[in-house]
């Protein structure tokens, strides 16, 4: 046999159930063939299963050892490590706990699984210097309608179930969840001027005018939907705080002009 061959069979039985690798796997005087090959398999797991616990701690801490240990077997024997670089193995657990029973029907562990990738994703992220609030100074009341703004690509918006930030903090001291209403919250994370990563739960109008401004939308837009939502006359002082805050977190990389509104 090749030993390309015989490596290719050695990983399959790693990763699989085939065991016809064991003809090719020489006993020792103390443990037989079986034994032999385990050693190998078992570390695979292991190690596997210790990727994901680092990537997922708050999961863990909120499904205890049981809960997170089936699940962490189950995605190891239906996932197979295709990069070298171990960060990546993990990435698809959010989508696995919505597939696959019983974990399908747990929300609430869900929702902890995507903010932690999103954390995760946003520390990974491309980086852009982020623009100052200065660049605003001096423009005139007729001009802002215009304004559109490119947001840093670590950002991302997370519809996840009431309660998730809350849960989260908890998993971090190893607290109970508290109780939660039910229905959805949005979270925002990104990479801040800190090199960090962030979060925060974000109220409707922010989330709504957040979203429209990375689809593109002018200054102007997102003051005339926040109108039309909230029926307030003092919509363009809120869609400013908000601006201002996007900037002082460093959300906004570049400031751009709607043609189509100058």
């Amino acid at each position: 046999m090749k030993l390309a061959d015989l490596q290719a069979k050695f990983q399959d039985a790693v990763i699989g159930e085939d065991r016809a690798i064991l003809d090719s796997v020489n006993p020792s005087r103390r443990l037989d063939r079986a034994a032999r090959f385990a050693v190998y398999s078992d570390a695979y797991r292991l190690r596997h299963a210790s990727f994901l616990a680092e990537d997922y701690p708050m999961l863990r801490n909120a499904m205890g050892e049981e809960d997170f240990g089936a699940l962490v077997e189950a995605y190891i024997a239906a996932t197979r490590s295709h990069h070298p670089n171990a960060r990546w193995y993990g990435r698809h657990l959010p989508e696995f706990l919505t597939r696959a029973e019983p974990w399908g029907t747990k929300p609430d562990w869900l929702g902890l699984a995507l903010l932690e990738r999103a954390l995760a994703d946003a520390f990974d992220a491309d980086d852009a210097e982020p623009c100052d609030v200065g660049g605003l100074a001096g423009l005139s009341s007729e001009a802002w309608p215009a304004l559109c703004f490119d947001f840093q690509a670590s950002i991302s918006l997370l519809s996840v179930v009431s309660g998730t930030c809350a849960a989260y903090e908890a998993a971090a001291i190893e607290a109970p969840p508290p109780q939660t209403a039910s229905g959805a919250e949005t979270i925002l994370v990104w990479r801040g001027k800190d090199q960090q990563a962030h979060y925060r739960k974000l109220e409707t109008p922010e989330a709504l005018a957040l979203t429209e401004a990375r689809a593109g939308r002018s200054f102007g837009a997102i003051c005339s939907m926040l109108a039309f939502r909230d029926k307030d006359d003092a919509v363009a002082e809120r869609a400013a705080s908000l601006l201002a805050r996007w900037f002082g977190d460093g959300l906004i990389r570049g400031i751009r002009r709607d043609i189509l509104q100058s």
